[in-house]
């Protein structure tokens, strides 16, 4: 999803925000109108539009009616879009239209409250804006330069902007970032003591117990271990020799004064190509992905389906191979209601199977298709599910 496509849809959310505050909102809606501001400036921006143009609609007094068609005469035709009555447009003293100015007033100011926080956030640079979710918790937060991360349950970050770049530290678990381009100012993330910089692209990072994945779904990023500091040449556009066709060369300058110089081309690099020493740069492109250890070591660059090594972020569990055990953890990553294995060798089975991420039901009802289990439903302690004897 491009900037574009992000500008369209929070229009279409702020519109559908205005029409749900014309009627009485509960507490509830007005918090989540609240985090709803508070996710994006883009979300405030577009809310203050429809306002502003709301409020020019009202000062035309004619606006209701228009003329249906051409004519010389265009009184004689109109198409009245209000009731006789006016309803939309209660009188000054009618107690509608107190109710309509109190609500009015109540979204604006609630507005211009985020605003000012938003402006206050930014200003502690040094601070950076922490996004952070808990267990059971999916973010997905549009930052001010049109980037969009997609933040998973147990995910924390940190975003820092400045004039010539935009960095973030992902603290513990994973996120993808849709990187709104902007060569004038690249995009770090910072993992571990490992760096990724896109200038604008489609790439998740997660920080596991004792490594690093980077995993790109779309465009072109680099990769540097704590072993190497990060100094990326803008890129520069050059026509090869006998071709129309211009290349796009990123050039990444190792620590070490006798390390190799790496310039990563535009067709898919190496291994060999890419790699400085034993903790060296790595170029990835779509759908490839590297794991770097925790002493800057790294298991090469894997080929893989990015859709699917991402379907996290869309809600998806995809599971081949992996243990029951492995799985209950994840669901319980994504939902308040736990799951318990009780049985050791039930969770030592191998499954395979796509779920949706916030349905453990699904998954229960899964595993009573494969196995002989017995499954108790309590609503303080979750779900458990024990395996009868019979089957062992």
């Amino acid at each position: 999803m491009d900037a574009s496509d992000r500008r369209r849809r929070a229009a279409e959310e702020a519109a559908e925000w205005w029409v749900r505050l014309q009627e009485h909102v509960s507490s509830a809606e007005r918090e989540q109108y609240v985090d709803w501001l508070r996710e994006s400036p883009v979300h405030v921006a577009e809310m203050l539009r429809i306002v502003q143009v709301h409020g020019a609609l009202a000062q035309f007094e004619r606006w209701t009616k228009l003329p249906a068609e051409a004519s010389n005469e265009p009184e004689a035709k109109v198409v009245s879009l209000t009731p006789e009555d006016n309803s939309l447009t209660p009188p000054a003293n009618h107690p509608k239209h107190t109710t309509y100015r109190s609500l009015l007033v109540w979204a604006v100011a609630a507005s211009l409250v985020i605003i000012v926080g938003l402006s206050a956030l930014f200003a502690l640079s040094a601070r950076g804006q922490i996004i952070e979710t808990q267990r059971g918790e999916r973010r997905e937060v549009a930052l001010s330069d049109g980037s969009v991360v997609q933040v998973d349950p147990e995910t924390r970050l940190t975003v820092n902007y400045e004039s010539q770049s935009r960095r973030v530290t992902l603290e513990r678990g994973r996120a993808l970032f849709h990187v709104a381009k902007n060569p004038e100012r690249p995009f770090f993330v910072r993992a571990d003591g490992t760096t990724v910089r896109a200038v604008g692209t489609a790439f998740a990072v997660e920080q596991a117990s004792n490594s690093v994945v980077v995993t790109v779904a779309e465009g072109k990023v680099a990769v540097l271990t704590a072993h190497q500091s990060l100094r990326v040449d803008q890129p520069e556009t050059v026509a090869p020799s006998g071709t129309a066709s211009p290349k796009t060369l990123i050039t990444v300058h190792a620590a070490s004064t006798s390390a190799p110089q790496v310039t990563g081309r535009a067709s898919r690099p190496t291994v060999a190509e890419t790699s400085i020493g034993a903790a060296g740069e790595i170029l990835l492109t779509a759908n490839e992905q590297v794991t770097v250890g925790g002493s800057g070591t790294t298991e090469g660059v894997r080929e893989v389906d990015s859709r699917r090594e991402l379907a996290w972020a869309d809600g998806r569990l995809i599971f081949e191979n992996d243990s029951v055990e492995h799985a209950v953890h994840e669901f319980n990553r994504y939902n308040r209601i736990q799951l318990t294995v009780t049985d050791t060798a039930l969770a030592r089975r191998p499954i395979s199977g796509v779920f949706s991420a916030s349905d453990p039901d699904s998954f229960v009802a899964f595993l009573q298709t494969v196995a002989a289990v017995r499954v108790t439903r309590d609503a303080a302690a979750g779900i458990t599910i024990h395996e009868l004897e019979s089957s062992h």
